[in-house]
């Protein structure tokens, strides 16, 4: 038991050490950003966020279903099966979303900011474009079970951003400034560290799929993690875009407590996504026990962490960001809802290594629809956010939950 405990986590370590340098860097960053600006000036640089980071949720699907690919290569044995496809992949799929951010920008970019289509969406289309890349070769790595690769990616990511941040703040801090740095670390990542693994991945690279099945896949779990970006990174956008008549400063406030407090557990979970998939596909049978032990502890860390909020969050805030404010309500509601959230990231893994394509993007579709349906209800600002964060995740994790146990029970008989 002992040996296949360690086996399940090997990796594990590595990945959380470069997740909590990478999650403590963005955690530095927004709140260097919010130190510098007012909070009606610091909504500008959130919803500019928020929107960024919707758009790579939304792309990490990619990376989720290359990594279920390359991983379940590893255990077909009939044949070599399709290699060189990536690449292309990558070419493509880069090109569409490119076109697609800026194609759909004068939809989205003045419902969210007064910053023109060039200044707010042409970055996040660079920006997505180069995770393209990121993504498939994450998603490459994993398979491969290279976790140093793997980790040596997320960490340098997340302190380019912070080294570019600060750097844009000592040279005068403009919108511009600030969104760009943001977004260049995407691409200078992977340029500068392709060539300490390119070796392992160019031409040994197999996947189950080929390119029409591998793009088709990757369109579900992409459907499936725009709804995840909903919940989590784009959640302070369409509360933006829902919360009209809030005053600026009060809504920019909320919006910083939810970026800064939620940020420690669902930052953790999410980057694990991935490696979750890769063990519940290498060991199907201890899967659901792996689900339950795992989310018992996301529970009780949340737990733990909610009281904390509940008696220091408004305390810290006062000391470090004086024009911001934070009840112990808030702080506590969004730690529970980060836990829930937390637990919502292995029940998608879990779905989504058993080839549950459909469960796995319904119960991501049900919770984003949850929250937009929340969110437009004439309820108070503090209390149609809260119930949207905690609602939305409960009844995704409860489809993805019966539709693995319920897809297993049929399998059987």
């Amino acid at each position: 038991m002992i040996a296949r405990l360690r086996s399940m986590l090997s990796g594990a370590p590595l990945i959380l050490v470069a997740t909590a340098v990478a999650g403590g860097s963005g955690y530095l960053a927004t709140a260097v950003v919010a130190a510098a600006k007012s909070p009606d000036q610091y909504l500008v640089f959130g919803a500019f966020w928020s929107a960024l980071y919707l758009v790579i949720a939304a792309l990490s699907g990619i990376q989720q279903e290359v990594t279920r690919a390359s991983s379940a290569s590893a255990n077909v044995s009939a044949g070599p099966g399709p290699r060189a496809i990536a690449g292309r992949f990558a070419l493509i799929a880069a090109a569409v979303v490119a076109v697609a951010v800026v194609g759909t920008s004068p939809l989205w970019t003045r419902a969210v900011a007064e910053s023109s289509v060039i200044g707010f969406a042409v970055p996040i289309a660079f920006g997505a474009a180069g995770y393209v890349f990121v993504a498939v070769v994450c998603g490459l790595l994993y398979g491969h079970r290279l976790w140093l690769a793997i980790a040596g990616m997320i960490g340098l990511d997340g302190l380019l951003r912070l080294a570019g941040i600060g750097l844009a703040l000592l040279a005068g801090g403009s919108f511009e400034m600030l969104a760009w740095a943001v977004v260049l670390p995407f691409p200078l990542t992977l340029a500068i560290l392709w060539w300490t693994f390119r070796s392992r991945l160019v031409g040994s690279s197999t996947l189950d799929v080929g390119l029409g099945r591998l793009a088709w896949n990757s369109s579900r779990t992409v459907v499936a993690s725009i709804a995840t970006g909903l919940l989590v990174s784009g959640f302070p956008l369409l509360l933006t875009m829902t919360s009209g008549s809030a005053e600026p400063g009060r809504l920019g406030s909320l919006l910083f407590a939810i970026n800064i407090v939620r940020a420690p557990l669902v930052v953790v979970v999410m980057s694990l996504q991935s490696y979750f998939i890769v063990r519940f596909s290498a060991r199907p049978r201890d899967a659901i026990r792996l689900f339950v032990t795992g989310s018992a502890v996301v529970l009780a860390v949340a737990l733990l962490l909610a009281v904390g909020a509940w008696f220091f969050a408004p305390w810290a805030f006062s000391l470090l960001w004086p024009a911001y404010e934070i009840t112990p309500l808030v702080a506590a509601g969004l730690v529970l809802a980060s836990g829930l959230l937390g637990v919502l990231c292995l029940s998608g893994p879990l779905a989504l290594a058993e080839s549950r394509h459909a469960i796995y993007t319904l119960g991501w579709v049900l919770a984003a629809v949850v929250t937009v349906i929340v969110l437009v209800l004439p309820l108070e600002l503090i209390p149609r956010s809260l119930l949207a964060m905690l609602i939305a995740p409960l009844a995704a994790i409860v489809v993805h939950v019966v539709g693995v146990v319920g897809g297993r029970r049929r399998g059987s008989r």
